[in-house]
């Protein structure tokens, strides 16, 4: 734990964040923390067959982050290194903070403490923090790892049909860039925090030992242990046969720097894992790889920039095209904010980065 936040009083409520990549193992964890008595607010989003064990995710977050994402003008696998301060400016918005602390506050009345895990959470670690103090919670967060190559493996076996269009090395190079690039800002963002970081693979091999550093971390309840009967919950739940996908950077086509950048980062993340969530030296390799990857993604940019200003051929619609009705307007199954027309966000990136550097050195 960072000397940057103190153990808190044990009268204080909880905060559980579940952040990491798509496919590393958030759904299972959280699962695992709610077998063992913490809660996560209903209605939550049902299984399917990418998990049908469910995901343990918040229906009203998971709506809420979403309209956010849009305003911010971010895809959830953005692999921009500019993007995350466009959802942080966002993110910090008075009237966005108020409607997450009202729903949050009302939650917390009666679950002292609380996990809210959501894909999207990584994009949005600073307002959680943020709303968490205000609702007199502590936020701790915790990650989830996975080898990229791993991940890559995995969405192609239960994302088919997402990235249908586009060649199999362009996925692959796509899904690896932003796996790296959730990796490193998640990391970023969660410094000066409570926070812990558990590997995937060590959660299947035996769940014990990683919640128990998760719990003495975060200060849960469930540092003291749990009984039998929760044990034996988890125990049918989680278990070594959701490792199904096992790929290697064999199996993977994509650029050697990448590659590398990629595989250096894991390894970085790893000693993380093993240090209780933060080591001076592998936090200034995670800088130092950010900064080769914002250079490397720059180039790139400008390597297809004429591609990018070509102008692209009308597309003249077929007669089935031209006699379908309108689709009809998307209602939200929940209260969420409401889109109003705002600037780019990209113009806060600069401000915004330097609110960041500014608090990692306090």
């Amino acid at each position: 734990m960072s000397p940057a936040e103190p153990i808190a009083s044990t009268d204080l409520r909880r905060l559980v964040v579940v952040a990491g990549s798509g496919r590393s193992g958030t759904s299972s964890v959280a699962g695992v923390l709610q077998h063992l008595g913490l809660v996560i607010p209903p209605p939550q989003v049902e299984g399917n067959r990418s998990n049908p064990r469910g995901f343990f995710e918040p229906r009203w977050v998971v709506d809420f982050q979403s309209q956010l994402l849009r305003r911010s003008e971010v895809r959830l696998t953005d692999a921009r290194p500019e993007a995350v301060a466009a959802t942080v400016a966002v993110g910090s918005e008075p009237t966005v903070q108020r409607q997450l602390g009202a729903w949050l506050s009302s939650r917390l009345e009666g679950a002292p403490e609380l996990v809210i895990k959501d894909p999207r959470n990584s994009w949005f670690l600073p307002m959680w923090r943020e709303v968490a103090h205000t609702t007199g919670a502590v936020p701790g967060f915790l990650t989830m790892l996975r080898h990229p190559a791993e991940v890559v493996g995995s969405k192609a076996e239960y994302y088919k049909n997402k990235g249908a269009g586009r060649g199999r090395r362009q996925v692959q190079i796509t899904r690896v860039a932003g796996w790296l690039n959730i990796c490193l800002s998640t990391e970023e963002l969660t410094r000066g925090s409570r926070r812990v970081f558990l590997r995937y693979t060590d959660l299947l091999d035996d769940w014990r030992p990683p919640v128990q550093v998760a719990a003495k971390a975060l200060d849960l309840s469930l540092r003291t242990g749990w009984d039998e009967a929760r044990t034996a919950a988890v125990d049918a739940f989680l278990d070594p046969d959701l490792h199904r996908v096992h790929t290697g950077w064999d199996d993977i086509d994509v650029p050697t720097e990448l590659r590398d950048l990629a595989e250096r980062a894991w390894g970085l993340l790893n000693v993380l894992v093993d240090a209780g969530g933060h080591d001076a030296a592998a936090q200034a390799g995670l800088d130092d790889i950010r900064t080769r990857y914002a250079s490397m993604y720059a180039d790139a940019e400008a390597l297809v920039q004429s591609t990018i200003d070509a102008p692209s051929p009308p597309q003249v619609p077929g007669p089935q095209q031209q006699e379908a009705a309108p689709d009809p307007p998307v209602v939200p199954t929940s209260p969420v904010v409401p889109v109003a027309p705002v600037a780019p966000a990209r113009r806060a990136v600069s401000a915004v980065r330097r609110r960041l550097r500014a608090s990692t050195r306090r």
